[in-house]
């Protein structure tokens, strides 16, 4: 029995922390909007790039001409969210989590000088 609770003591230490804070949601996502570039003065500076939650697809609005560099940013993000088997699925969704449904798209948009998606 003394040697389950040592070990139950040494998994819960600075280590599994360490799992927890690479692994949380907001830390993922705020780490991705970090690394995006999202500057627009109008519609036109901004384009759309597919990025996915543990349950399906979100469209980004990105600053147009960095979309090249955002694969290897969504699979970091990918990675750190570390997605177990959820049993979940969403339809495409808009920044806002509105989801594209019938003939609605999702398009790119300057807001506030800021690129983001939204459901039109």
């Amino acid at each position: 029995m003394r040697w389950l609770v040592l070990a139950l003591a040494a998994c819960s230490g600075t280590h599994a922390a360490a799992i927890d804070a690479r692994t949380d949601p907001a830390v993922c996502k705020a780490d991705l909007e970090a690394a995006l570039d999202r500057s627009c003065g109008s519609d036109a500076d901004c384009v759309l790039v597919q990025s996915e939650d543990c349950c399906g697809p979100i469209m980004l609005g990105i600053h147009s001409g960095t979309q090249t560099t955002f694969p290897a940013k969504e699979q970091t993000f990918e990675t750190c969210l570390a997605c177990p088997p959820l049993g979940c699925a969403h339809a495409t969704e808009d920044e806002s989590g509105q989801p594209a449904l019938g003939s609605a798209a999702i398009a790119a948009i300057c807001a506030s000088g800021r690129c983001t998606s939204m459901v039109q």
